[in-house]
């Protein structure tokens, strides 16, 4: 059986993650917003093996329940970015290639005695 100041580490740990999620919503940053969102439902099911008494339930169902809400908000901003078009990269434009002239007439000067 684990200890109770193991749960309450875990316990808040996952909130300090909600917290950070929750500003990462606000300011749009859905990568970001993923992974910790990942990391605090990784760290919530160490937590619900760890589920003792009626009190330890009870922040369970609460956490289980802010993480569903801020998976919700995550998924949707995830839906609204859009697809990164990728940039058509330019082709050089081909300039004719001007073949060098060897067979050039040559100009002849003739001058008067």
């Amino acid at each position: 059986m684990t200890s109770i100041a193991e749960f309450i580490k875990i316990r808040e740990s996952i909130e300090e993650l909600a917290k950070q999620i929750t500003l990462l919503v606000e300011r749009k940053t859905v990568k970001d917003a993923r992974g910790h969102l990942d990391n605090a439902n990784r760290q919530l099911e160490i937590l619900k093996t760890m589920v003792a008494n009626d009190t330890q339930k009870i922040v369970d169902s609460r956490l289980s329940a802010q993480l569903a809400g801020l998976g919700v908000k995550v998924g949707k901003m995830e839906a609204k970015v859009p697809v990164r078009k990728r940039a058509a990269t330019k082709k050089p434009e081909e300039t004719p290639v001007k073949p060098e002239i060897s067979d050039a007439p040559q100009i002849v000067v003739f001058e008067r005695p």
